[in-house]
C-alpha cells in the first residue's frame, strides 16, 4: 500500500486538501495529514481541519509521495518551511514522488524540483506553467487549481495503484 503525506498550513485551500485526502483514502492509500504546527489548521475559507499529526512527529517516516494542497497563504507557509523543502528533496532522493496543486508548485520550485520538468499551476503563480489540467513529469505531478482537484486526486490514485482501482473509486463517486 502506498504511503502519502499531505502537509497542510494556515490558509491551505480546503477544497483541494479534503478532496485529495478523501479520494486517496478511498483508493486504499495510507494518507497522513500533518499540520506545520500541532493542533487544528484554519484553511483559506475558515474551514478548520484537525491533522492526524504535527509535521515534526512524522518527519522521519518514509513516504512514497508528498502531496501539497494549494491556497496562496497555505502554499506560502509550506514554501517558507525549511522542513517541507528538505522533506521533498529527501523523498525524491529516496525514490519517492511529489505532487502539488494550485499555488503549491511554488513549494516544489523552491525545492529545485521544477528546473527541468513540465508542470502546471494556478495561472500567474509560476512562470513556465503549461496551463494544463494535470502534468506528470517523472516523479513530479502537478495540477492547476481547486476545480481540478478531483481529477488530480483520481490521477494520483491511478498513479499510485492502477487504472482498475481508479475506475472503481471514480464509479463509486457517480461522476457524470
Amino acid at each position: 500500500m502506498a504511503k502519502v503525506l499531505i502537509p497542510i498550513a494556515e490558509g491551505s485551500e480546503e477544497l483541494e486538501a479534503v478532496t485529495l485526502i478523501d479520494i486517496l483514502r478511498r483508493g486504499g492509500i495510507d494518507v497522513t495529514v500533518a499540520g506545520l504546527q500541532p493542533g487544528p489548521v484554519r484553511c483559506a475559507r475558515r474551514t478548520v481541519i484537525l491533522p492526524d499529526a504535527a509535521l515534526d512527529e512524522v518527519l522521519e517516516t518514509h513516504y512514497d509521495m508528498v502531496v501539497l494542497p494549494g491556497g496562496t497563504a497555505g502554499a506560502n507557509h509550506l514554501r517558507d518551511d525549511d522542513r517541507i523543502v528538505a522533506l521533498l528533496k529527501r523523498t525524491l532522493a529516496e525514490g519517492g514522488e511529489a505532487a502539488a496543486i494550485c499555488a503549491a508548485p511554488k513549494v516544489l520550485d523552491r525545492a529545485g524540483l521544477l528546473k527541468t520538468r513540465r508542470f502546471t499551476a494556478y495561472p500567474g503563480v509560476l512562470p513556465g506553467s503549461s496551463g494544463n489540467v494535470i502534468e506528470i513529469d517523472g516523479p513530479v505531478l502537478t495540477s492547476r487549481g481547486p476545480g481540478t482537484a478531483m481529477d488530480f486526486a483520481l490521477a494520483l490514485v491511478e498513479h499510485l495503484t492502477d487504472h482498475t482501482n481508479r475506475e472503481q473509486v471514480e464509479a463509486a463517486l457517480q461522476r457524470p
